[in-house]
């Protein structure tokens, strides 16, 4: 006989009764009491960017007193880290590490906070600007390239050219770029050097004259700190204060005391500590630590400010005294002194000197300074094939010289020379950059803009219409930015004087 459904119910709920009776002393079916609560953190530690030897702080904020904390590596806790607040030495190894704490209440409830990265950078940010194509450099050593592309300058495996900046493969973090007329330079975090474009005169520093549209190590040459590009020549100084010199050498820019060039790196035993170097098309400067400023190579504009302009040098001849910076584009040289006045000489045809005239000099005349705060100080002059900028503290920039293109960035372009300095109003930088008719500036927060010529996309923005104003580079950011520093301040443009042992 089958049973009835009532009689099924009754049957179903005496065996669940049973189960839940049996089994270890007859257990409660009612829930476990709840634990002790953990504290609300109400400010969580926050991502930390730094170069190798700063220090970088994490911190938490928890609701109430009494807590205990541990801090906590990629999950894993980090010994003797019990605070709220967790100093930590910038160490190459802690990059992309995440960091979080556990903070725990004296009634014994915890929660741990979400975790926080830490960024190790390895360069500063840079806009590096060849003749007629571009690099970047991010903080975390990323190089991008953009512009002319038919020497193979770009790095992208072609010959093409590229109208937004495109990242260029390098088998480790890049601590800087420099560009020439159609070759390229990193400086690895390892100390070596790769390079890549045009090598005609031998740039590339790999024995040969073969052209190469990807970078490749430049053989034998390893423990860099610093590099410099001309327009077919290259500088390099190395962790022990020595300089080696390769490339196009006819007029003898290599200081070697001939006009042969070299395909290899080989050492110039100058044997003068260094603070600064800065190469132009066929004529070399270097500034000593002790405030000399030597060069080597052509004279024919007066570009290494002597008075005679008939002759090469082809060592290095003592130019001027009481120099902290010096930069050389093409025929022309400019220096910032230790009394914080510019200074110039060589090719003036067009104003790029800003002594308010057009005369060729063969000798170095004062710099005008208009368009930037009076009394304000100076920290970079900045050449370009035929015009100049000049950077005061505040990242005010000023401009003079060639503006057919709009490379003065005055918001207009003119067949007219400006003699003096220019301000560019509304405009804040924290460094930048010229080539042979285009600019570029990276600002505080890392982005950048630029203007001027722009055939082939030398202005990265994807388009080729030339721009007389600064504009935004879209998508081309330089960070992250190191913690601690909002805004950073204006520096002077790849100056061995700024860089540590990483080449910063």
């Amino acid at each position: 006989m089958k049973p009835t459904a009532p009689q099924r119910a009754l049957f179903a709920a005496s065996t669940l009764a049973f189960f839940l009776g049996c089994g270890g002393g007859g257990a409660s079916s009612s829930a476990p009491p709840p634990g002790p609560i953990g504290p609300s953190i109400t400010t969580a530690p926050t991502a930390q960017a730094g170069y190798p030897g700063d220090s970088v702080t994490y911190h938490v904020v928890a609701a109430g007193s009494g807590h205990s904390y541990q801090w906590l590596r990629n999950g894993s806790t980090v010994p003797g880290a019990t605070t709220d607040t967790y100093v930590l030495p910038v160490q190459v190894a802690d990059d992309q590490a995440h960091y979080s704490v556990r903070v725990t209440a004296s009634a014994g409830g915890s929660t741990t906070s979400p975790e926080a990265i830490l960024d190790v950078l390895y360069a500063d940010p840079a806009v590096v600007a060849g003749h007629d194509h571009a690099l970047a450099i991010t903080t975390k050593g990323r190089v991008y390239a953009w512009g002319v592309g038919g020497n193979g300058q770009l790095g992208l495996a072609d010959y093409q050219a590229r109208m937004v900046p495109t990242a260029v493969t390098l088998p480790l973090p890049a601590v800087q770029v420099t560009a020439g007329w159609g070759h390229s330079l990193a400086l690895l975090a390892d100390g070596r050097v790769f390079a890549w474009g045009n090598n005609l005169n031998g740039q590339l520093g790999d024995g040969s004259s073969t052209m190469r549209n990807a970078p490749a190590a430049v053989p034998g040459l390893t423990n860099v700190v610093f590099l410099a590009s001309g327009y077919n020549h290259n500088f390099a100084v190395k962790g022990d204060g020595t300089l080696w010199v390769w490339g196009y050498n006819a007029s003898g820019q290599l200081g070697l005391q001939d006009r042969a060039n070299r395909t290899s790196p080989v050492e110039n035993t100058l044997g003068i500590p260094l603070s600064d170097v800065s190469l132009g098309s066929n004529h070399s400067l270097l500034v000593s630590t002790s405030g000399s400023l030597l060069g080597c190579g052509s004279h024919g504009y007066g570009q290494l400010g002597l008075p005679s302009s008939t002759a090469d040098y082809l060592g290095f001849t003592t130019l001027a005294s009481g120099v902290v910076s010096a930069r050389a584009f093409n025929l022309y040289s400019v220096m910032l002194a230790s009394n914080g006045l510019p200074y110039g000489t060589g090719e003036n045809v067009y104003g790029q000197l800003g002594d308010g005239s057009p005369t060729t000099r063969y000798g170095w005349v004062l710099m005008g300074t208009g368009g930037l705060t009076v009394g304000s100080t100076l920290t970079a002059v900045i050449p370009g094939e035929w015009h100049t900028h000049l950077v005061n503290a505040q990242g005010q920039v000023a401009s003079t010289g060639y503006n057919w293109y709009g490379q003065l960035g005055l918001g207009v372009a003119s067949t007219t020379d400006t003699l003096t300095p220019q301000p560019l109003t509304g405009l804040k930088v924290l460094g930048l950059s010229a080539g042979s008719q285009s600019s570029y500036a990276w600002l505080p927060d890392l982005t950048v803009k630029a203007w001027g010529y722009n055939n082939n996309g030398r202005l990265g923005d994807g388009t080729a219409i030339d721009h007389p104003s600064p504009t935004t580079v879209p998508g081309l950011f330089l960070g992250p930015i190191r913690t601690g520093t909002s805004p950073l301040p204006p520096v002077a443009p790849l100056s061995l004087q700024a860089r540590g042992a990483l080449g910063r």
